[in-house]
């Protein structure tokens, strides 16, 4: 469904939109409270929470142009004190992420990439449902920031030609973030007039002029309305934009989920995860902690052995 530039924008919405007749499409992403509760609700330094930010915002923008049911998970391994980074998209607008680290690493003013996530690698990965329908890509973290590497990527791929850029700030009301993906659209629609390639080449170079312009404080305005941002973008050009669709922070753990794994454990292992009695299990992207009692567990252990 298309609207005209009339609709207001939001806070944890990806705005969908089309640039005028050059067969150019993209997302722009504004997250507000969902960000700032996955960031807040774990004791992360302020540096691992930026960069943890950048990866959920960029996870969200490219995870939104899928075109089916699935998931999207954007995860970095390297060497640094951040060993770990994990953003993970549904097609139905659930955002999650957590960052795992030694404290005890930590230098203070690492950038990103260097102090923090050390030589490593970010797999995006994309599944629809089955083992054979599982996607993934490497992106290698030699960039300025996990933007850059992605840009990087897209450049050197053979993936359909991409921009993005992200911005991540702490203000007063929060973390805020926000991103831009375009994309060039690689068949016509009903309708559409044929071009030549030296016409979509000019288009998308107009195009990225056009976006060069665009600020990380634009990004992240809580006053400016996506609607505003486009129109302030591509005016000249001409900008057709879609139904926004939801973000919200959302954890798929469960009581049912926790105690699957643990009956999945070796049976002589139990004893050592139990505590006072007792076994903690704390969900690592929400923090959500849930006890069960070992007869829980080695019941079904039991059964297993007969």
């Amino acid at each position: 469904m298309v609207h005209d530039l009339n609709i207001t924008g939001r806070d944890d919405a990806i705005q969908p939109f089309n640039l005028g007749e050059i067969h150019l499409g993209g997302r722009l992403v504004r997250l507000g409270p969902a960000l700032d509760k996955i960031l807040t609700q774990h004791d992360y330094p302020e540096a691992i929470s930026r960069v943890l930010g950048e990866l959920i915002t960029i996870t969200v923008v490219l995870g939104a142009g899928l075109k089916f049911e699935g998931r999207m998970t954007a995860e970095t391994r390297g060497d640094g004190p951040v060993h770990l980074l994990v953003a993970d998209y549904t097609s139905g607008g659930d955002v999650r992420a957590y960052a795992g680290f030694d404290r005890q690493r930590l230098e203070s003013g690492a950038t990103p990439l260097s102090g923090l996530l050390g030589k490593g690698v970010l797999v995006m990965t994309v599944d629809q449902g089955s083992k054979s329908d599982l996607y993934q890509s490497v992106v290698e973290l030699d960039g300025l920031d996990l933007a850059d590497c992605m840009r990087s990527f897209f450049r050197q791929s053979d993936q359909i030609d991409t921009a993005l850029e992200v911005a991540v700030k702490r203000q007063a009301g929060g973390w805020r973030s926000g991103a831009i993906a375009l994309q060039r659209i690689a068949e016509l629609g009903p309708g559409d007039e044929p071009v030549t390639m030296a016409e979509r080449q000019d288009a998308w170079n107009t195009t990225m002029v056009l976006l060069s312009s665009i600020t990380d404080g634009e990004l992240t305005d809580p006053f400016l309305t996506s609607r505003d941002l486009l129109y302030r973008l591509f005016h000249d050009i001409g900008v057709r934009v879609h139904e926004p669709r939801d973000v919200r922070f959302a954890c798929s753990c469960t009581h049912t989920r926790a105690l699957t794994m643990l009956r999945g454990l070796p049976a002589d292992s139990i004893d050592d995860y139990v505590v006072d009695g007792k076994i903690e299990v704390v969900c690592k992207f929400c923090n959500r902690r849930q006890v069960f009692h070992p007869a829980e567990v080695m019941q079904q252990q039991a059964s297993k052995l007969h």
